[in-house]
């Protein structure tokens, strides 16, 4: 067998190097901010708690935080949040201080996840600046879409005391005003749109593939490998 000459050693052994692949950067736990919204029985709270568990980043629920606050429980206690059983919006006041104390925790140095803030002009202004004096990204806006009709019916699956048709539709009305105000509030080019009808898997998926193309990538870094 012929040997071959040194000088074809170190061509070979380049062809037979594999290069190293490189995972795409994470769209969370380095700083950002994402709004999640979708309509009642659109699967939220579910792809809220995902990216939660995976990026290891607090979800922040407005409408949990009032609840918590009614009974004296959580950052902002004594009641004053008022939040009606029937699920009146908050005012300003009392969203941007839940918010404000929430979000002003340690856990959340690394980012967090919104649900149900903000829905107006005021509370928008305010997160702007609390984002600005944290140091924090700018919030991105993940949309879940999912038609009314699928909703109704979703929700009336459910069997829930109260998933009436009165207050479904009051819900509704709730979130597209919400919607309509993120739209005009913040930019396409900020807002990642997703069809929450798929299976959750792919919700979940489609969601981090449109983080990672609306998040400034010059913004990423590895992340520390004990957060995974």
């Amino acid at each position: 067998m012929k040997r071959l000459p040194a000088a074809f050693l170190p061509v070979l052994l380049s062809a037979l190097v594999v290069p190293a692949v490189h995972a795409a950067p994470a769209p969370l736990g380095l700083g950002q901010v994402v709004i999640l919204v979708g309509p009642p029985g659109s699967g939220k709270s579910v792809q809220a708690r995902n990216l939660s568990r995976k990026y290891k980043v607090p979800v922040i629920s407005v409408a949990e935080l009032a609840q918590r606050a009614m009974r004296g429980q959580g950052p902002a206690r004594g009641g004053k949040p008022q939040v009606a059983n029937s699920g009146e919006l908050l005012s300003d006041e009392a969203a941007i201080e839940l918010i404000s104390a929430r979000a002003g925790q340690a856990d959340t140095g690394k980012g967090f996840i919104l649900d149900g803030y903000p829905s107006t002009e005021a509370q928008a202004k305010f997160l702007d600046s609390f984002l600005n004096t944290r140091a924090l990204q700018a919030p991105k806006v993940v949309v879940l879409e999912v038609s009314d009709e699928i909703v109704r019916a979703r929700m009336l699956k459910r069997k829930s005391v109260d998933d009436t048709p009165e207050n479904i539709e009051r819900r509704l009305q709730d979130y597209h005003k919400e919607e309509s105000f993120l739209n005009s509030w913040y930019t396409p080019r900020n807002t990642v749109r997703i069809d929450g009808t798929k299976p959750a898997p792919q919700v979940f998926q489609e969601i981090e593939e449109g983080l990672v193309k609306v998040f400034d990538r010059k913004d990423f870094k590895e992340r520390d490998t004990t957060q995974q």
